[in-house]
């Protein structure tokens, strides 16, 4: 039996495409753009792109759209029908010449969805897509953006009261002010009337939807922007990227994911923990990689397959994704020392208490190792928290798993 929480947000579609603006000239980088367009610039040996679309490949996005003009064969060249992690389906599409930031969208319409993302080539923001996907009121908006609060010396302004957006002001303040950090949701009806091949998106499209109350914004005042649009900016970027970092959470599986009824590999038989999904989600929104940990030597003893863990570990993260929550990767050790398939040292080393999992983890994740929570429900996860340095918690399954967790934490 599947127990849920009660949340609102259920009958929402998880948004499964996102479409990266890469047209523009990069005018402002001088002889750097000559040659590379400015969402190709290397950053820490890849393309500044490349963070861009890890991201989106993070949360599992089905399809990505590139939409290209300025030396945009390098784009094909690079991105076009890639499939990324088995599930990200890259697409370019070509302007034939600079249309502006709508027209690029009014040239791709038939390839998007009622709804999807919109992001900027050329500015790195790390807030969280899914909150910004489960604020969205699609019942009263067309358009959600996501802000932040600089000192403000190049961007225009905007205006918000109640999270919408009442103005936009072209000119920069020189002050503390609301910025846009070109990180979107948009509905396709925003454009699906419009004809006009060179429109500008921010210019000529929102304020028309701001007139009629259709911008809704969210602000990210905590989280990252970095815009590589000019030398100084772009310097910044090559310092910060390669060494970004996120704090992680770990989480047993039995017993804090869901119900310890012993060697759970089926859907009939998983039922998640009270609360866990709203414990979770403090994480996501606070910016930390979410891992799960778990020791399934039913695998080894020959209970079930590998793949039979997987799928349910499959159907489990959607259930999760359905919430606006995401899981960013899942290690298991199948472990059993009478099972010559599975008794390797390897193997062995994957099992808690030993850190295998957690080696693994921070070989494939940018994890800050200093800031570390581990939350589970025998000695043995308590034994694994200590040993790779994290604040450790054991929870009681029976009890509200996050208001366990935000007690430890201190958090209200």
């Amino acid at each position: 039996m599947v127990k849920f929480a009660k949340n609102k947000t259920l009958s929402k579609k998880i948004i499964n495409q996102a479409v990266i603006l890469c047209g523009g000239l990069g005018s402002r980088l001088g002889n750097i753009t000559k040659k590379t367009p400015k969402p190709l610039i290397k950053i820490g040996g890849k393309p500044f792109l490349n963070y861009i679309i890890e991201r989106l490949v993070r949360l599992r996005i089905k399809k990505i759209l590139l939409l290209c003009c300025y030396k945009n064969e390098e784009f094909f060249r690079k991105y076009h029908k890639k499939i990324i992690n088995k599930n990200t389906y890259i697409t370019c599409i070509k302007e034939k010449k600079l249309l502006g930031t709508g027209g690029a969208l009014i040239n791709a319409k038939k390839k998007l969805n009622d709804v999807f993302y919109l992001l900027n080539g050329d500015t790195f923001f790390d807030g969280d897509l899914f909150q910004l996907a489960e604020e969205f009121n699609q019942n009263k908006y067309d358009a959600i953006l996501s802000s932040k609060k600089i000192f403000n010396d190049r961007y225009g302004i905007i205006n918000i009261k109640k999270n919408k957006v009442i103005e936009f002001k072209d000119s920069s303040s020189k002050n503390i002010s609301n910025i846009n950090v070109g990180t979107y949701i948009l509905k396709k009806k925003i454009i699906n009337k419009l004809s006009k091949k060179k429109i500008s998106l921010e210019k000529e499209i929102f304020p028309k939807l701001v007139k009629k109350g259709k911008i809704q914004a969210i602000n990210y005042n905590k989280n990252l922007f970095l815009d590589i649009g000019i030398k100084s900016d772009l310097k910044k970027a090559n310092l910060i990227l390669p060494n970004l970092r996120y704090p992680a959470v770990f989480l047993d599986r039995d017993g804090v994911i869901n119900k310890d009824l012993g060697y759970v590999y089926k859907k009939i038989n998983f039922q998640f923990t009270r609360n866990i999904f709203e414990a979770i989600k403090f994480f996501n929104r606070k910016n930390y990689l979410v891992f799960i940990v778990t020791n399934q030597s039913g695998i080894g003893r020959g209970y079930y397959k590998e793949k039979d863990l997987e799928k349910l570990h499959l159907w489990m993260i959607k259930k999760f994704q359905k919430n606006f929550i995401q899981i960013d990767d899942i290690f298991y050790s199948p472990y059993f020392k009478l099972n010559k398939k599975y008794s390797s040292l390897y193997f062995k080393n994957l099992r808690k208490p030993n850190t295998g999992m957690f080696n693994l983890a921070k070989k494939k994740w940018p994890v800050d190792k200093k800031r570390l929570v581990m939350i589970g429900d025998k000695k043995l996860d308590y034994q694994f928290g200590k040993k790779i340095g994290a604040k450790t918690i054991i929870i009681d399954e029976n009890l509200d798993i996050f208001k366990q967790i935000k007690k430890f934490l201190k958090v209200k």
